[in-house]
């Protein structure tokens, strides 16, 4: 289960709002202060709003929490939004090569079959039921973990 540490915004019966921040790693890093990177991910920071399944968790608003996704889910979900298009792509490109369509032609045909495939997975994903890929609590963190540094410099 990939996890992410976030807080809690406010609880409605079975589901919590939580907030979490999009980090990079550069926080851990100890060129942070003259690299241009760390300064392009400090303000590139989101604040990530999600609903998350409550799991039986006694949790109220301000408390610091783990949620977690299943590995499965992230690599399934890759598949259906990355792979299915450019496997389409590839194989009308390579069906327009079969035909000696011109190089333009196969272009064309490759770019439009890409948006297509990500039109058709659009659709498609509509009708998945995504209950199982939905981010959940898995436990609470006490205040005294809440603020440990990620490593320690000499």
């Amino acid at each position: 289960m990939v996890e992410e540490s976030a807080s809690v915004l406010s609880v409605e019966n079975d589901i919590v709002w939580v907030q979490a921040i999009q980090q990079s790693a550069c926080g851990s890093c100890q060129a942070q202060k003259g690299c241009g990177h760390s300064l392009l991910a400090k303000v590139g920071q989101k604040e990530i709003k999600i609903p998350v399944a409550r799991n039986g968790l006694d949790v109220t608003a301000n408390d610091h929490v783990i949620i977690g996704v299943p590995e499965q889910a992230i690599l399934k979900s890759s598949l259906i939004m990355y792979g299915i298009p450019l496997m389409l792509m590839i194989f009308v490109a390579m069906f327009a090569t079969l035909l000696q369509a011109s190089e333009g032609v196969v272009i064309l045909l490759s770019f439009s079959s890409l948006l297509l495939g990500f039109v058709w997975v659009n659709f498609h994903t509509k009708s998945l039921d995504f209950e199982q890929w939905n981010p959940q609590l898995v436990r609470k963190l006490e205040p005294e973990s809440i603020n440990i540094p990620m490593c320690e410099v000499d």
